[in-house]
């Protein structure tokens, strides 16, 4: 991400702390926004919402004070614009990265669009309150908002764009700043009187929604030119809420909000909720849905295909029905007040059996055919829910409905899935043996590669179409039987609390130089010593596997050539061919033994996720695997595009676990922990760094920390002496205890890790 707008979109204002960049304001937390002593007039009057990007005074009239953010801290602090966007950051707490001045140029220009977008809608605000804006404000009234509800909602009155520009120009606003408003604002016609701003998620002015008030006026609503509605209405008051409130009209959406008292509803602006204002709503946080459209056809029609967009995305879907007579959200807070709202808001039902309701009224279910035609379409939905409380929810009340129990659906059930599965199955060869050869013929073979293994696992996955039978006791006992016990760490310390699970990720997370990768390779030998049948492999994709191999000599022999350089010490030894040092030789002679009887295997090639599946499975036809150590799981590259970071080591973390569960080993994984500075005495799984979830993939997690290391790099100092204590931190255990905390003695010139005489840890 490089250009200025993307980063204070998407990391700077909703990260921003307002409360201390406004400190001078003396700010007043009132829940959803910050009250203020407003710069302009010192009245304590202004304010600013905890997701918006303008300070902006209430007294409308007689001050009229609207200032972004970028502006205030700009003007207040005297600032250059790169001194601008650097203070923002740090209230951010956002690094920046390096940033060319064309790329600030742009957003420079992109502010002084926004602002002149604020202005113009000041002007429209303002307008409302005069005497030309009575009818309008009247027509408001009627609907049943008061006056500051009015003042809340921002809404103003349209006069003409020849008005527009002269109030502009006595603002002193450039041309190539308000031609494009004006321009834009050129088709609203004069039957179109009240203003509506439609802001983007973050909160800036993108244009304006037109309304006409009086009736027999279509289409009700017009939209200034080029308008891209590609966000909901209102997400930027809604933005950062799990849960929204989806409604159809933009007055609906501010009734509930400024009456109501509900910031979290978002407007569709009609009846359809479309893939785009979707994703910009999970983009913001958003992660459950209460359909609440009009109460009519159209509306219920709407409602169902939303939430079959939303059943297809795997997200929880409510419906708030509105009592028969009302037609919507805002008609029925003016006829019942807004507690009756937010009591509904409270309990809506859940969609899966809203579903089964609209199905059951859809046909004639008094008649053989009628019954059978609604059976069909809730098995059918009932097949693409993921959430198995859901599919009894519809089932159930579309058994209810019917006056059916389950059992006697559960044939047709079973049926259906299996003919669904063998259609799909059939699907996915024919795409197969489509796709395949045509990236033989193109010769892209690392995408072939790529896209056969994909779609193999995932035909393997279609291929279950029946149940699986019982799980027997005789088939368990057979299963444990034939799975080897996990693998002792060499530390009793550690063996009483866990041991390297079979067929399972272990996580092994430290921060920079605390000592991760030292500690696989000492686990790594210590195995390779208690497990004489066994071949052990340590993939590197941070060291060559010359580093590795001099620092695992280094602590076969055991030898102190040169306590701060002791393993460029002992290069230089081997490098110079001298053989006067016992253990040094004897050291040579263990590695030597481990190497070429195949039981130690050192592999530093950047091998693709999917490389090193197949090397595994390679290796593992061949030989007796002990446990794969990998140092470490950041570095591992995987083909193909994904949209964040976190989905790519999810998707790597996931393949690494179907590897270790298909091959029947162990893997170790070394990961590295970001540091905390509020927790730099601890290690917790969210210190992972960019992990997304690849914590839940993992059977074991070990977070590792080396408190000497932490001091030398916080305060600057020396690394004290050659032992210190680390502290282990059994972080996830699905087989035993967690939290719990052990002390090894850390050998540094050595390398060598071994258990503390102190056992638990002391905090040394």
């Amino acid at each position: 991400m490089s250009e200025v707008k993307d980063i204070l979109e998407n990391e700077i204002y909703p990260n921003l702390d307002r409360a201390k960049a406004l400190a001078n304001l003396a700010p007043q937390d009132k829940g959803d926004y910050f009250l203020l002593t407003c710069p302009s007039c010192r009245k304590r009057e202004a304010y600013v919402y905890k997701t918006g990007e303008y300070i902006k005074c209430n007294r409308l009239n007689k001050c009229g004070f609207n200032q972004s953010l970028w502006d205030y801290i700009q003007s207040s602090n005297h600032l250059t614009n790169q001194e601008t966007l650097k203070e923002l950051a740090r209230l951010a707490n956002f690094t920046l990265p390096e940033l060319g001045s064309a790329s600030l140029e742009r957003a420079e220009q992109a502010r002084a669009q926004a602002n002149a977008w604020e202005s113009s809608l000041d002007y429209f605000r303002a307008q409302l309150w005069e005497e030309k804006g009575r009818a309008v404000r009247d027509y408001l009234k009627g609907r049943g908002y008061s006056e500051s509800e009015i003042r809340g909602m921002e809404l103003g009155l349209y006069t003409s764009v020849k008005d527009l520009s002269a109030y502009l120009k006595s603002k002193g606003m450039k041309e190539d700043q308000a031609g494009p408003i004006l321009k834009a604002l050129g088709n609203i016609t004069k039957a179109y009187k009240l203003v509506i701003p439609y802001r983007d998620p973050v909160g800036r002015v993108k244009g304006f929604i037109v309304r006409a008030t009086e009736k027999d006026v279509e289409p009700k609503y017009l939209y200034n030119r080029d308008l891209k509605r590609d966000a909901p209405f209102n997400l930027d008051r809604a933005r950062g809420h799990s849960e929204l409130i989806v409604v159809e009209g933009y007055l609906d959406a501010l009734a509930v909000r400024e009456k109501a008292g509900l910031n979290n509803v978002i407007a569709l602006g009609d009846t359809s909720l479309s893939e785009t204002k979707l994703d910009q709503a999970l983009k913001y946080g958003a992660k459950a849905f209460t359909l609440a459209l009009d109460n009519d056809k159209a509306g219920a029609d709407g409602t169902e295909r939303a939430l079959e967009l939303l059943r297809k995305r795997d997200l929880r879907a409510y419906v708030l029905t509105l009592p028969e007579g009302t037609k919507d959200p805002d008609e029925f807070i003016k006829a019942k007040e807004p507690e009756a709202f937010l009591e509904l808001s409270r309990n809506p039902q859940n969609g899966a059996r809203w579903k089964a309701g609209r199905i059951l009224a859809r046909y004639d279910i008094g008649t053989d055919k009628g019954r059978d035609l609604a059976l069909e379409e809730a098995i059918a939905y009932e097949d693409g829910l993921a959430d198995p409380i859901e599919s009894k929810d519809l089932m159930d009340e579309i058994t209810r409905g019917l006056g059916l129990s389950l059992e006697l659906l559960e044939h047709r059930l079973r049926t259906y899935k299996e003919k669904r599965a063998r259609a799909d199955l059939r699907k996915g060869y024919q795409e197969l043996f489509t796709k395949g050869p045509e990236l033989l013929e193109a010769g892209d073979l690392d995408e072939l590669r790529e896209y056969t293994g994909e779609k193999t696992r995932e035909l393997q996955a279609k291929a279950v179409t029946k149940t699986a039978g019982p799980y027997t006791l005789d088939l368990l006992e057979e299963d444990i039987a034939q799975t080897r016990p996990g693998l002792k760490t060499g530390y009793d310390s550690l063996d009483r609390l866990f041991l390297i699970p079979q067929e399972a990720i272990t996580i092994i997370g430290a921060r920079p130089s605390h000592g991760k990768t030292t500690l696989l390779m000492n686990l790594l030998l210590n195995m390779a010593r208690a497990y004489t049948d066994r071949s052990f492999f340590f993939f590197s994709y941070e060291e060559s596997r010359k580093q590795i191999g001099v620092k695992l000599l280094n602590i076969l022999s055991g030898e102190t050539l040169e306590r701060s350089q002791n393993v460029r010490a002992l290069e230089d030894y081997l490098r110079a061919g001298k053989q006067d040092n016992l253990g040094i030789y004897e050291g040579k002679e263990k590695y030597k033994t481990l190497t070429e009887s195949k039981r130690l295997w050192i592999i530093d090639e950047p091998l693709y996720v999917d490389e090193l599946a197949d090397a595994l499975a390679y290796y593992r036809e061949r030989y007796n695997i002990g446990a794969v150590f990998i140092d470490y799981i950041q570095k591992i590259k995987i083909r193909g595009r994904y949209p964040s970071r976190q989905v790519e080591l999810q998707r790597i973390s996931e393949r690494i676990l179907e590897t270790a569960k298909g091959l029947s080993i162990p893997i170790v994984l070394g990961a590295q922990l970001g540091r905390d500075p509020q927790h730099s005495d601890k290690v917790r799984l969210d210190n992972l760094r960019e992990s997304g979830d690849i914590e839940q993939d993992a059977n074991l997690v070990l977070g590792l920390l080396n408190p000497a290391m932490e001091k030398a790099q916080d305060e600057g100092g020396l690394y004290p002496g050659d032992e210190v204590e680390l502290k282990v931190t059994v972080m996830k255990n699905r087989n035993g205890p967690v939290n719990e905390e052990r002390a090894l003695t850390f050998n540094r010139p050595l390398l060598t890790i071994k258990e503390s005489k102190a056992g638990t840890y002391s905090g040394r």
